[in-house]
């Protein structure tokens, strides 16, 4: 079984436009004092610890693209493969994370 969701580039996505951002659900799995210092506009927060038991917190953008993010790219993937084992199919890796994102963020 290949990897169960799409990456996607921190730089690129940062350079894109407004609209190709608001394609995706942002989805934070940092801790609440990376997410409390910057975040991407609009973004839900559940670390990825905790995303098992938060799960119902995304059952209403089940059928959207949701975007994951953390510092680098690696605690979004463990993410992505908590949710697609939860039947979540559009899952997508901002990878190179908040390192590498140069876009919008607010706090």
């Amino acid at each position: 079984m290949g990897k169960r969701y799409t990456d996607v580039d921190a730089g690129e996505l940062s350079q894109a436009g407004e609209a190709e951002r608001l394609r995706y659900v942002p989805v934070d799995v940092r801790t609440a004092e990376e997410y409390e210092e910057g975040h991407l506009p609009g973004a839900r927060h559940i670390p990825y610890d905790e995303m098992e038991e938060r799960i119902g917190e995304l059952e209403d953008v089940k059928d959207r693209e949701i975007l994951l993010i953390c510092r680098s790219g690696r605690r979004s993937v463990i993410a992505a493969n908590i949710l697609s084992m939860y039947g979540f199919l559009r899952l997508f890796n901002l990878k190179g994370g908040m390192l590498e994102w140069t876009g919008p963020t607010e706090k």
